[in-house]
């Protein structure tokens, strides 16, 4: 009962912001390749000095306030799916760069990062489809496709399961008493 006003209140903000977002999915396809908002433009900057200086946590904060700022720029999802590669989490990196090719199916470094990210993920099969879409972009040569090349042909990385990585210190039985 405490929180029935609450709720009612939540849920009527989300129908509101569901239904102005509606219409603007067809705008959606020109989305800006640099951030409209000057403070967005200040922490890509931040996050490319942070990537620069090797400090991934920070990079990924400051990309992911600019992307609160500017929610349709492009770059920073490339960036923030380079970033959740680095950190070893293939799974957001590949809904960053889903995120970009739903705006733009032809988009060579999204294809190049979902795919890579899929092998990350050991996901061979998918990075192979792809690889077949990125190819389908390049009109000559695909200097984008041949990391993603590599990677399938070195293989899926090695899953170890939690019990093999931690083995006992001692194989000695214990004894209970």
């Amino acid at each position: 009962m405490r929180f029935t006003p609450a709720s009612i209140l939540l849920a009527s903000a989300l129908a509101l912001t569901a239904s102005s977002t509606l219409g603007q999915k067809a705008s959606r396809t020109a989305v800006a390749a640099v951030p409209a908002d000057a403070r967005a433009a200040t922490w890509v900057e931040k996050g490319k000095q942070a990537l620069a200086a090797q400090d991934v946590a920070k990079a990924r904060e400051a990309y992911e306030t600019a992307l609160l700022l500017a929610p349709a720029d492009k770059a920073t999802y490339l960036a923030l799916g380079k970033i959740a590669r680095l950190q070893k989490m293939p799974g957001k990196a590949i809904r960053y760069y889903s995120r970009v090719l739903d705006d733009e199916p032809d988009n060579q470094a999204a294809l190049q990062g979902e795919g890579l990210a899929m092998m990350e993920k050991g996901a061979t099969e998918s990075a192979r489809e792809t690889l077949a879409r990125l190819q389908k972009t390049c009109k000559a040569s695909c200097p984008a496709a041949e990391p993603l090349i590599a990677a399938i042909a070195a293989g899926a990385p090695k899953v170890v399961s939690a019990e093999a990585a931690a083995k006992p210190a001692s194989a000695e039985p214990v004894e209970q008493q």
